[in-house]
């Protein structure tokens, strides 16, 4: 037992050299991932990006459920607007119409619901002010949803677009000094050719 495991490890330390001296006659460098990924102006953009993504998102959601009663059509033109980067002063003053819209209802809705003997046409209203709660907060749960699958795509699609471009990078500066192997600083104990901060630079040049 003990003669295999020492014929195992001698196997391994010779194919272990082996790697190391072919690695070494095809020139090989290093990149700390960890360092990329943590330093580079680059994913720290994609990441402020989905991270104001999601401030939005938050923003729509919240407005949406302080100003519940409004028709369908006038949510959805609501969602619209605050979903907008950059509203220009137009679409505000017609968010502000329809959020005070929206709040005034529901002030009614209140007084409605306190009232102990309605009249028809209170009565009519109250319905109508209590059916537009209802369809806004079963609408509010479906955009809800809606938003997330939305902001978790958007998630893997830049999650891919880093990793691509950190690949093409490694690539470019691999191949600008022309080296064959390129490892992780993860996978090495010791290499004099650490190309990590060529790649964060250049990294960083991308728009």
């Amino acid at each position: 037992m003990t003669r295999r495991l020492t014929m195992k490890t001698l196997f391994g330390w010779l194919l272990m050299i082996g790697c190391v001296l072919t690695a070494h006659a095809q020139a090989f460098g290093v990149v700390d991932f960890e360092r990329v990924i943590n330093e580079s102006t680059f994913v720290k953009t994609s990441l402020e990006r989905l991270q104001a993504l999601e401030t939005r998102y938050r923003g729509v959601l919240q407005t949406l459920q302080e100003n519940i009663v409004l028709t369908n059509e006038e949510r959805q033109e609501l969602v619209n607007l605050l979903l907008a980067e950059n509203p220009n002063d137009e679409q505000r003053k017609r968010i502000e119409q329809l959020t005070q819209t929206a709040r005034q209802r529901a002030g009614e809705l209140q007084q409605l619901r306190q009232k102990p003997q309605p009249t028809e046409t209170e009565k009519a209203a109250l319905e109508r002010f209590t059916q537009m709660e209802a369809v806004g907060r079963e609408a509010i749960q479906s955009l809800a949803q809606q938003l997330s699958q939305q902001l978790e795509q958007q998630l893997q699609q830049s999650r891919e677009q880093v990793r691509q471009a950190v690949r093409e990078t490694i690539a470019q500066v691999a191949k600008e000094k022309k080296l064959s192997l390129v490892f992780s600083t993860e996978a090495v104990l010791y290499a004099e050719n650490d190309i990590t901060d060529d790649v964060i630079k250049r990294l960083n040049e991308r728009k």
